[in-house]
């Protein structure tokens, strides 16, 4: 597989967020909400959070892109992530889903399956675990179940790369997923990212944020998924490495939470 140098695609995207501002539709969970929407407004998107099968859907026909994550999902949100998705898509504009906590329970599961079968999501950004739960339920590899929304280690990398690659070519879309070392797949487009910081799989909400942003870049270069997904993950690990860095103290998580939207925001307009 291809893989590309991301510097001048990043500046790309970024040039594209700042001159759009797009704005990010995002149907995500109770638990981030609120770190999502500033984590859009820090790279410079506009972010519009709702949870209303009507207030959705009437907001899709505006938004740049939409953003359907799982992580606390109920049958009411569901109906409207399907019926949201679906308007977005018909109307041409990419639609990111992130399963949160993938193969932790069969309703999540089911879930995923539905938005993917029933959109047919852009963009699926997860940790390796859900990648790899979503492409065993798909395929009918058998079970591949996790605790909640931990990510499988490294050594499962070549199985992430399988599943990821698998799923791309299932669903025609772009899969991103994050951990240590990020893999992006489209076809048979693929680079790897590595870097970032451990602090973040240490605060609540940092995968939530990460497909937000993904959903803004996408907004911005619809015609770009590829690009739109690694700008996002770079920016990310990129943001969690300075935000470590400058610590008064190592491993203060309430600090490195405050300066990562901090280090966000002046990648996305370097």
């Amino acid at each position: 597989m291809d893989k590309p140098v991301n510097g001048k695609i990043d500046r790309l995207v970024w040039e594209a967020v700042r001159s759009g501002r797009p704005l990010t539709l995002c149907l995500t969970n109770f638990v981030t909400v609120t770190d999502c929407a500033n984590a859009v407004l820090a790279v410079g998107g506009a972010p519009v959070m709702s949870l209303d099968s009507d207030d959705a859907l009437e907001l899709a026909g505006s938004a740049a892109a939409v953003v359907l994550n799982i992580g606390t999902v109920t049958a009411s949100q569901l109906s409207a992530m399907l019926g949201t998705g679906q308007a977005a898509r018909t109307a041409g504009k990419p639609v990111v889903l992130d399963p949160v906590g993938a193969g932790a329970t069969r309703v999540r599961m089911d879930a995923c399956m539905r938005i993917l079968d029933e959109v047919g999501p852009s963009i699926i950004r997860g940790n390796a675990s859900e990648i790899l739960a979503l492409d065993a339920r798909r395929a009918r590899k058998g079970p591949s179940r996790q605790k909640g929304v931990d990510a499988a280690g490294s050594e499962k990398i070549p199985q992430v790369e399988e599943a990821a690659a698998s799923l791309s070519a299932r669903h025609s879309c772009v899969v991103a997923v994050s951990g240590e070392t990020d893999i992006i797949v489209q076809g048979q487009m693929r680079t790897d990212l590595s870097g970032g910081s451990e602090l973040l799989t240490r605060v609540t909400g940092t995968g939530c944020m990460l497909s937000a942003i993904v959903g803004c870049c996408a907004g911005a270069v619809p015609e770009k998924l590829f690009g739109a997904a690694m700008a996002a993950m770079s920016a990310m690990k990129e943001a969690g490495a300075r935000a470590e860095a400058k610590l008064a103290a190592p491993g203060s998580l309430g600090e490195f939470r405050s300066r990562l939207c901090d280090e966000l925001s002046e990648i996305a307009v370097s």
